[in-house]
């Protein structure tokens, strides 16, 4: 992983710290793809809200670039190595670790993701039948239940708290509270307009600028 130049020294802080702490709190999953990350050259980026026009975003660093680079098979290392996550000052001045933790847990999960297009279509000449290319709703479907694994992975009230306030988590009568797949997809269906029977949104590739 490395960062963008210029970066404030308490985001770089930031992120490191959160890192670790996904490694430390997670789960298998959360672990191996923080890991992978933390391992790769894909860039990390901090940069204000009214920039980011969200919490935290993710994409291609150079379409143009990477698509030149598509002819030959690419691993999954080099693919991170095209991806950026940039992630909102405000996110994590006024969401503090918590807010930091869950955007790197919910754009990790799409920035491997996009690694996973980029050595996908770097392998269609040999591997035509089995492109990966997820539509915008199973992006977003991932992402979203991977943050709500972590946030029962964590199992502090204020993680919680905010899983039930974004519909992430739902919870039991005993009081258990679970990753809720009725709340996860009417948020997806109220903020990114996607659903799973009807419009998925446009593919990976295209919303990187990959196709």
């Amino acid at each position: 992983m490395r960062f963008d130049e210029g970066i404030h020294k308490k985001y770089r802080r930031s992120v490191d710290e959160a890192l670790d702490a996904i490694i430390q709190q997670g789960n298998d999953e959360h672990r191996r793809v923080t890991q992978l990350i933390l391992d790769s050259k894909m860039l990390i980026q901090v940069k204000p809200v009214s920039e980011v026009k969200a919490s935290g975003v993710t994409g291609v660093i150079s379409p143009w670039s990477t698509r030149g680079k598509l002819d030959e098979p690419m691993g999954l290392m080099e693919a991170l190595g095209e991806v950026y996550i940039c992630i909102a000052e405000e996110t994590i001045d006024t969401g503090g670790q918590r807010g930091c933790e869950g955007t790197l847990v919910h754009e990790g999960r799409h920035a491997y993701d996009f690694a996973q297009v980029i050595v996908s279509l770097s392998e269609a000449d040999i591997n035509p039948l089995s492109v990966f290319d997820p539509t915008l709703y199973e992006l977003e479907l991932a992402a979203h239940k991977t943050a709500g694994d972590y946030m029962l992975c964590v199992n502090r009230d204020e993680y919680i708290g905010e899983g039930l306030d974004l519909g992430i988590l739902g919870r039991e009568a005993t009081g258990q509270c679970f990753v809720s797949d009725d709340g996860i997809k009417l948020r997806l269906k109220d903020n990114y307009k996607v659903t799973p029977d009807g419009y998925q949104g446009k593919l990976a590739s295209e919303i990187v600028g990959l196709r």
